[in-house]
């Protein structure tokens, strides 16, 4: 009886990661006016992120930072306390983790849509992003955040020719005296997916001509 009911539990948690990890907000965006023939002059060259200050922290790629940093101990633990912005040196990690995640991601969702040979730039810029900690889970926050307006700009000229003012985005993650328990049963870095979620609702907007 007593196996039966750690058996329910496990199947209730799954359960409520599988519902957590949905987005808790569904937002839509105005349509844009760009037709078939704009996308079939451009082809995005660049893409650059802006606004890394935003961010309050970001444990994953904290986790890789240390991993890879020399950092005393006072620092290691500020770092798991206060916002990442704070600390020039994790912050770049983060510029660079960004950069190579938004480039990747434009070139699997977005590239392809853009179809032509006129160089153009996406620039991202963040408004918010946030992975609460293990710690703020438990005690004060379990909402993963993200926001981000996103601009093709014509890259001979520096016209601004599609702006995207993203949706304000959040998913609930398990949180409360569960939290460690889903840690350990999901690794996979909630700022990664989110970002990802983001840039299929960018391409799926795109796609809406």
């Amino acid at each position: 009886m007593f196996h039966l009911g750690i058996e329910v539990m496990v199947v209730r948690l799954f359960a409520a990661v599988l519902v957590a990890l949905s987005l808790a907000a569904c937002v839509t965006t105005a349509p844009h006016n760009f037709g078939g023939s704009d996308f079939a002059r451009y082809r995005i060259a660049d893409v650059s992120v802006e606004g890394v200050e935003v961010i309050r922290s970001w444990p994953g790629e904290e986790e890789v930072f240390l991993r890879t940093n020399a950092v005393d101990p006072e620092t290691r633990r500020r770092i798991e306390t206060e916002p990442a912005s704070q600390f020039p040196a994790l912050r770049a990690h983060i510029q660079r983790a960004l950069t190579t995640r938004f480039n990747a991601e434009f070139a699997s969702h977005v590239a392809p849509i853009f179809t032509g040979t006129r160089p153009a730039r996406a620039v991202v810029r963040l408004r918010t992003f946030d992975v609460p900690s293990v710690a703020r889970r438990v005690f004060v926050d379990t909402d993963a955040k993200i926001e981000a307006d996103i601009d093709i700009v014509d890259a001979a000229t520096g016209e601004v020719i599609l702006r995207y003012d993203g949706p304000y985005r959040l998913r609930r993650l398990v949180g409360g005296f569960a939290t460690g328990l889903a840690v350990a049963f999901d690794r996979s870095d909630v700022g990664h997916s989110q970002i990802t979620d983001y840039m299929t609702a960018y391409r799926d907007w795109l796609a809406r001509t």
